[in-house]
């Protein structure tokens, strides 16, 4: 009996320590799965062939909602077009709250665990192949990506489309690519922002475009999410927005067009404090370490898998962090029945970073991170709109980044391909009952 009230006491102080938090759930929320697709109660006006207008998805990584206050006077233009048209308190990423697999699910309307980009690195165990965001062979072989991403879709029904950078765009996925598309590279700013508007003005425009800034991802993680450097970064980028307008302005296109403004994650404070080193718990040597942080995903060697497990598992009370056997992993991540995701994933708490000691004695740590999940609201990204078919001067809560295939298609008034998301989840958030 002692035993039992020193474990119910113990209960009630964890309640009591992260049971308010805002930006922490211990315990897996109800899950929240969009309804049978195409068979929504609900749907917005139908927008037809005849009716529909041009449509520019502009992906800015590592912006998290709370920059558009911290760094107002460096968001001029962006700030402008949020008051102007849709603005979403924030836009929930997908886990891992990494850029590949967000930057996918946002194109094809899917979880990871379906259309198979698990994390930034991710290994096929038959082929004895890694993905990595670097590899110009593997990014271009279409057997990484699953689903059908909003491109495809567009060019099987006759629509063109153009991808100035975006993941997944340098593979033929079901043998279709856009009508024209950029392979990634360090390509000046002004030469993306220009082409991406001869794309849509030229004498034969294109109907779907995609426009994709970095910086303040690496601003973020190289000097932490509060540093100048993130604002200098915003600003950049910004200037480029407000190129973008204005050229779309000198080209007749604007306002008749649909602009849809977004973030793949957020960014949190990294501290070095704050670090589990891997090799303190498991003999490294009896694994392959896919992806190291926050999310690890771990490949035990031949007959090394319940060892391993066992000893992140004894080691789990004492390191902020969950370790699962692939089974085991929750459900609301929906990664569970991806293809190339390991034997055992292990899930930091946020901010915490795992790592080795070897490569944290020789490369330190990032400022700035994100990939944890995305129940944290420093995980998320941010999401503006603005156009004819976008009401003004609207605000929206919390919008979840798989429903955006399904709003795109709506827009471009095409019959979607199979997918994750909801039509009804956002459209009620942006349109109204």
């Amino acid at each position: 009996m002692h035993g039992l009230r020193i474990l119910i006491l113990a209960m009630a102080m964890l309640v009591a320590i992260f049971g308010c938090s805002p930006t922490q759930e211990k315990e897996d929320p109800p899950q929240q799965d969009p309804p049978d697709n195409g068979e929504e109660s609900w749907a917005p006006e139908e927008i037809t062939e005849e009716d529909r207008y041009p449509l520019l998805l502009v992906g800015i990584d590592g912006v998290k909602p709370s920059y558009f206050e911290k760094y107002e006077s460096a968001l001029s233009n962006l700030n402008e077009l949020a008051e102007q048209g849709v603005r979403a308190k924030s836009l929930k990423p997908v886990m891992p709250s990494h850029t590949f697999p967000n930057l996918y699910s946002i194109a094809t309307g899917l979880y990871p665990e379906n259309h198979g980009i698990t994390a930034n690195r991710v290994h096929d165990a038959e082929r004895d192949v890694t993905l990595t965001m670097r590899d110009e062979e593997e990014i271009s072989n279409p057997s990484w990506w699953g689903g059908e991403p909003i491109w495809v879709s567009a060019e099987k029904q006759g629509l063109t489309s153009a991808t100035y950078f975006w993941v997944g765009s340098e593979a033929p996925i079901d043998g279709v690519q856009p009508t024209h598309w950029v392979p990634y590279g360090p390509v000046p700013h002004n030469e993306r922002t220009d082409q991406v508007v001869e794309w849509l003005t030229g004498e034969d425009p294109v109907d779907f475009a995609t426009l994709y800034f970095a910086a303040p991802d690496g601003a973020g993680h190289q000097h932490g999410p509060s540093a100048q450097e993130v604002g200098e970064a915003l600003f950049f980028v910004d200037r480029q927005i407000g190129r973008l307008i204005d050229g779309l302005q000198a080209g007749g296109v604007w306002p008749d067009i649909n602009i849809i403004f977004v973030s793949d994650h957020g960014m949190t404070d990294l501290d070095e404090e704050k670090v589990i080193f891997l090799d303190d718990i498991i003999d490294l040597s009896d694994v392959h370490v896919i992806d190291w942080s926050p999310m690890a995903a771990i490949a035990p060697r031949d007959g090394k898998t319940d060892e391993v497990y066992q000893a992140l598992k004894a080691a789990e009370e004492d390191h902020p962090y969950s370790v699962y056997l692939k089974e085991e992993i929750p459900e609301r991540y929906r990664l569970r029945n991806a293809e190339h995701i390991p034997d055992i994933v292990v899930i930091a708490e946020l901010p915490y970073a795992l790592t080795s000691r070897s490569y944290f004695d020789s490369q330190g740590l990032l400022s700035g991170g994100h990939g944890f999940d995305p129940q944290y609201e420093d995980m998320h990204g941010f999401f503006l709109a603005h156009g004819p078919n976008f009401p003004e001067q609207h605000q929206t809560d919390t919008l979840h980044l798989v429903d955006l295939y399904a709003l795109m298609t709506y827009l471009l008034a095409l019959e979607p391909a199979e997918h994750d998301g909801s039509l009804e989840r956002i459209g009620r958030q942006i349109y109204g009952d």
